[in-house]
């Protein structure tokens, strides 16, 4: 805990020496172009730039390191981490995960071990009951890591020596989001490219935008104009439907898309399920009036519209279906995760650009990427283990040399070496990366709130104050529960 509030003591310390940099700029314009030109990770950085732990160097003696991770039933989302055997993403990130592995396992003299479970809950609770000590670690999904939180079976990340939270190789936005009254149980970072992997973006048709002649979407996005309204201009400027089957060849759609994409456009604009008060503690920010305005439009446009249709409306295998309507260039947008990305490269010639998702009104400063936590993956320390301080060590020393291999595999070589068709797109990655948001509402799901817009939308209801009248109880028992498990642990 006292890390975390010295994590937050100093972005407040950079952000107001930042401004006082720019108020001072006209006075000494060397110190302030020195000043901004550092390297704000260089404490983490070897003398050749490389990522390194500031952790002393220990010799382990071939103690294994256990780690339990998803297996092949979770598809895309399985665990490809620490293992080299991925067939999505192939040599470029099996190589960079042996690479990483062996590195860590000739300099501190251990021996990974790893259990890829297709029961991984089972395995976990099992083992929790049993306390045997047979993992060090656990990297379920985000949403099942809140779940395990709040049952007492994890240690705060926050108040452990060997893990330094503060660590480039941690994302900050996860963890400021997922901490409950300074204590951090669980977070994401360049551990894993699942957090990558399921940052969402706009993919869209480059030659739908000339052959109808429509506005250039990089350039929209560099001049702030593209919104959620725009998009569906955009998206009604395209649309033809001239068969009841969605397969038909006869049809053209603006967007290809998913009942759950509305919460996705809602955490894009800016707005919050649940928010932090000044104590870290969470409350319901949704029932707002912008935020019921901004849901209200995105549940009914969404629905009421012929400009986008729904993957759940096609014949199974629906996303295979769907996406084939994108593929064979009958559809303008697509909201993917980057999952998505690379199987449209590999399966289809069709020529697109990515997006980050759109601004809700030129009023929005910046981008917002969206990341849910339903197939993402989180690590954590479960209770269990047989050493903490060795748990965090293990972690530290695997995410930083993660950072070194793994992150640049997947995001310099997959993504913008192999998946982007254009030079403009990967102006766009660091638009969309630069800004992944998560919600504290969405991971824990108070009162079942994260599903609601989903309901919503597959019961096609647009009649979100009832709804969340309805649940609102609900949701404050559930964050008071929260708040009083995190303080009694």
């Amino acid at each position: 805990m006292k890390k975390l509030i010295c994590f937050l003591v100093l972005t407040a310390l950079l952000l107001t020496a930042l401004s006082a940099c720019k108020t001072e700029k006209g006075k000494d314009d060397t110190s302030v172009n020195s000043t901004a030109s550092s390297d704000p990770n260089s404490e983490y950085k070897d003398d050749k730039g490389k990522y390194r732990s500031n952790l002393e160097v220990v010799d382990w003696k071939g103690r294994e390191f256990k780690i339990l991770v998803r297996g092949e039933s979770a598809g895309t989302y399985q665990s490809e981490d620490f293992t080299t055997e991925s067939t999505l993403y192939g040599d470029l990130l099996n190589d960079a995960v042996q690479s990483r592995n062996d590195y860590i396992e000739e300099k501190y003299n251990v021996k990974l071990v790893v259990y890829k479970s297709n029961s991984i809950d089972t395995d976990f609770r099992n083992e929790a009951i049993a306390s045997t000590g047979l993992y060090d670690a656990v990297m379920p999904t985000l949403a099942v890591c809140a779940i395990y939180a709040q049952e007492n079976y994890l240690y705060d990340l926050s108040d452990i020596e060997n893990f330094d939270i503060m660590a480039p190789w941690w994302d900050s936005n996860a963890t400021e989001s997922f901490s409950v009254g300074g204590k951090v149980f669980f977070t994401t970072g360049d551990i894993t490219i699942l957090n990558k992997v399921n940052t969402p973006s706009i993919l869209f048709n480059k030659a739908m935008i000339s052959d109808y002649g429509l506005d250039n979407p990089y350039e929209l996005v560099k001049n702030k104009q593209w919104t959620y309204d725009k998009m569906i201009e955009m998206a009604k400027a395209v649309t033809q439907i001239n068969n009841t089957d969605l397969m038909s060849q006869e049809n053209t759609y603006g967007m290809i898309t998913a009942t759950g994409d509305a919460l996705l456009f809602y955490g894009a604009s800016g707005e919050k399920i649940c928010s932090k008060d000044a104590n870290d503690y969470p409350f319901l920010s949704l029932g707002k009036e912008k935020s019921i305005t901004v849901a209200q439009k995105i549940l009914t446009t969404m629905q009421n519209g012929e400009w986008c249709v729904f993957a759940q409306d096609y014949p199974a295998p629906i996303w295979d279906n769907s996406f084939a309507t994108f593929h064979e260039g009958r559809a303008l947008f697509r909201p993917s995760a980057f999952s998505a990305t690379t199987k449209a490269r590999q399966r289809s010639e069709l020529v697109f650009g990515i997006l980050p998702c759109p601004l809700w009104d030129d009023s929005q400063e910046q981008y917002y990427s969206f990341c849910g936590t339903s197939e993402t993956a989180g690590i954590a320390i479960p209770k269990s283990c047989s050493d903490l301080e060795f748990s965090a060590y293990m972690i530290e020393v695997y995410a930083a040399e993660a950072k070194n291999t793994i992150t640049p595999a997947y995001y310099e070589v997959n993504i913008k070496g192999r998946d982007v068709r254009d030079d403009e797109s990967i102006e766009m990655l660091d638009i969309i990366f630069d800004n992944i948001v998560y919600d504290v509402g969405e991971v824990y799901n108070f009162g079942k709130v994260k599903s609601m817009f989903n309901t919503l939308m597959s019961e096609r209801s647009t009649d979100i104050m009832s709804r969340l009248d309805s649940i609102k109880d609900a949701i404050e028992i559930d964050i008071l529960k929260t708040i009083a498990n995190y303080q009694a642990d």
